[in-house]
C-alpha cells in the first residue's frame, strides 16, 4: 500500500481484487485507491469536500497512474488520527415503589436512597459499533438478558452480539428473570406481571437514551490505563479450614467478630482504570474492581450503594463520564471489613474511592492510531450439573408442591430455566473489547476471582480488565473444587456443572491468545 498526498485529493494505489482492495483501504484508514475488477480498472478516492468518487475509464486510470508515478519519489504520508467516537448515556430505571418487581430476593422497595441507573457507552470506529451498558441491578437472567440486548442493539443499529449488558450486582436492587417466573408463578401473579412491565419499561428507557445520545459523539484521540491497590475492602467469602472444609464469610459480619479476624484470603486487590481522552481532556473513565459491591442487603431501599456513590462524586470532580464494572466477585465480598453499619459503609466507600483516584492519577496516555479497535465474541457452553437435586424431575416436583417455601420454589425455577436454556442449545457469551494495549473482558454469571487472575496472566504485557455479571442465569461459576463435599454456599447456587477448563479455554480465545 502506497499513500501520497495530491493537492486536491488523497490517492492510494493498489491493484487487486475489488473486495481485498476495499478491505485493505478501510483497514488502513486510506481515503482512496485504485483497483481492478476483471478487465475493468476502478479509481477510488476522497475529495477534499468529503465526497467519494469512483471512476472506471482507462483514461482516468492512466492519469492517476501517471500522477502516482510522477510523485513516487515523495515520502509517503500516513495518518494516525483516531477514528474512535464515543457517545454516553445515563437513564433512571428505578422500579415503582411498592411493586413486587424481580425474583423476590429482596422485598418490594419502599424508599429511594439513590436512583437505580442504566449507564453506558456507544463506541464507533467507523467500521463497527459496540455498546457497553451497566445496570444498577442485582442480576438479569436468560431471556430477560437477551431482551435487553436486543432492544439496545436495535437502538444502536448493531447486532445483539455487539452489546454487553452488565449488572453491577449491588443487592439493593432487583434480580430479573422472566423465564424463571413463568415456571414458578401463575400468569396473573402480581410479581410476574410487575416484573414483565418493569423489564419492558427499562428497555424502552435505555433505548430512548441511547437513540438520543447517538447525535452527541466525541472523538477519542488518546487511551489511558492505570491501576492501584485498594486497601481493606475486599475479602474472600470462602476460607479453607485445616480439615479442608470451607468457612463461609458473607458481605457483612455483623455479630461475628471472629470472622473479621480471619485473613483476607484470595482476592484481586487491584482496581484498574481505563481513560478515553480527547487530547488532554478526559471524556470517559471505566473502573474495574472485583468484590460484591454491597454494604447492606434487602432493607427496602433502592440504592446504587458504594459504586454509585463513588461514581457520582468522581463525575462532579472530573466533569467526565464514569462507569463502574464489578469484576469476578463471585467468591469475594467486603465481609471482613463490613459490620453493616453506616460508619463501615463510609469507610469502605472512602477506601475504594481512594484506590480509584490513585489509579486515575497513575494513568499513562497513548495516542490512538488506526486498526486499534477490535470486538470479539466467543460462545460458551457450560457443562450440565448431574446431581439429582439440580435435575428436571426434582425441581419440577418442588414447583408442583404449593406448600414448599417460596425461596425453595424460586431456586427450583431458576434451575429449570437454566436447564431449559441448555437443552435448547443456546450458549452464553464471553466478549472482549480490545483498544490498543487495553482489553476489556466480559464474562457471564458470578465468576470466581480465579478467572480474573488467570486472564491477566494470559497476556502479562497487556492491560486486562475483567467484568463479570453478564447473563447470570447459571448463577456462580466457580472452580471445579466447589462440587466436592467441602461445603460453602456458592455451590448450592451453581446451576451448571464443572466447567473450569472450558471457561479458561474460552477466555483465552476471547483474548486472542494463541
Amino acid at each position: 500500500m502506497r499513500a501520497v498526498f495530491v493537492p486536491h485529493c488523497w490517492v492510494v494505489w493498489r491493484l487487486s481484487a475489488a473486495g481485498e482492495a476495499i478491505t485493505m483501504l478501510h483497514r488502513a484508514g486510506a481515503a482512496g485507491g485504485v483497483y481492478n475488477v476483471g478487465q475493468e480498472v476502478l479509481a477510488y478516492f476522497l475529495l477534499t469536500d468529503g465526497r467519494i468518487g469512483i471512476k472506471n475509464s482507462m483514461n482516468q486510470y492512466s492519469l492517476i497512474l501517471s500522477l502516482l508515478l510522477g510523485l513516487s519519489m515523495l515520502p509517503p504520508v500516513t495518518t494516525d488520527a483516531a477514528t474512535l467516537q464515543v457517545s454516553t448515556f445515563s437513564v433512571d430505571i428505578t422500579p415503582p415503589l411498592g411493586r413486587p418487581v424481580g425474583l423476590g430476593f429482596i422485598p418490594p422497595l419502599t424508599t429511594i436512597e439513590h436512583p437505580l441507573l442504566a449507564r453506558g457507552l456507544l463506541l464507533d470506529d467507523g467500521r463497527q459499533r459496540v455498546v457497553l451498558c451497566t445496570l444498577d441491578w442485582m442480576e438479569v437472567h436468560n431471556e430477560s438478558y437477551d431482551f435487553l440486548r436486543e432492544v439496545i442493539a436495535e437502538a444502536a443499529s448493531v447486532s445483539p452480539q455487539s452489546v454487553f449488558v452488565h449488572a453491577v450486582h449491588q443487592h439493593s436492587a432487583p434480580a430479573i428473570s422472566t423465564a424463571a417466573q413463568r415456571l414458578q408463578l401463575d400468569k396473573n401473579d402480581p410479581r410476574r406481571v410487575a416484573t414483565a412491565e418493569y423489564l419492558s419499561e427499562t428497555g424502552r428507557r435505555i433505548a430512548g437514551a441511547l437513540r438520543e445520545c447517538r447525535g452527541d459523539q466525541q472523538q477519542i484521540t488518546h487511551l489511558a490505563s492505570g491501576k492501584a491497590t485498594v486497601e481493606r475492602v475486599a475479602s474472600s467469602r470462602r476460607l479453607e479450614k485445616a480439615d479442608g472444609s470451607i468457612q463461609g464469610r458473607s458481605s457483612s459480619t455483623k455479630g461475628s467478630p471472629e470472622l473479621r479476624e480471619l485473613p483476607e484470603g484470595t482476592i484481586d486487590p487491584v482496581v484498574r482504570t481505563v481513560g478515553l481522552f480527547q487530547r488532554q481532556q478526559a471524556v470517559v473513565y471505566l473502573h474495574y474492581y472485583a468484590t460484591h459491591p454491597m454494604s447492606f442487603y434487602g432493607d427496602g431501599r433502592a440504592s446504587y450503594d458504594i459504586p454509585g456513590i463513588i461514581r457520582k462524586d468522581l463525575e462532579e470532580k472530573t466533569g467526565a463520564f464514569h462507569l463502574y464494572f464489578t469484576g469476578c466477585g463471585g467468591d469475594v465480598a467486603m465481609g471482613k471489613y463490613n459490620d453493616g453499619s453506616v460508619e463501615a459503609r463510609q469507610q469502605l466507600t472512602g477506601r475504594l474511592q481512594q484506590g480509584i483516584e490513585k489509579s486515575m492519577a497513575s494513568l499513562q496516555r497513548v495516542r490512538l492510531g488506526t486498526e486499534q479497535f477490535q470486538w470479539s465474541v466467543v460462545p460458551l457452553r457450560l457443562s450440565r450439573r448431574e446431581d439429582a437435586a439440580f435435575g428436571r424431575e426434582a425441581n419440577e416436583q418442588i414447583l408442583a408442591d404449593d406448600e414448599a417455601k417460596e425461596s425453595i420454589r424460586r431456586k427450583a425455577a431458576i434451575a429449570l430455566a437454566w436447564l431449559d436454556r441448555n437443552e435448547a442449545g443456546k450458549p452464553v457469551e464471553i466478549s472482549c473489547l480490545s483498544i490498543g494495549h487495553v482489553q476489556l473482558l466480559h464474562l457471564p454469571g458470578e465468576p470466581f476471582v480465579q478467572y480474573q487472575l488467570a486472564a491477566q496472566q494470559m497476556h502479562p504485557g497487556r492491560f486486562i480488565c475483567v467484568a463479570g455479571y453478564g447473563d447470570c442465569g447459571m448463577g456462580y461459576i466457580g472452580g471445579d473444587r466447589i462440587f466436592t463435599d467441602r461445603g460453602g454456599y456458592e455451590q448450592t447456587y451453581s446451576f451448571s456443572g464443572p466447567s473450569e477448563q472450558r471457561m479458561l479455554e474460552k477466555i483465552r480465545q476471547a483474548l486472542h491468545k494463541e
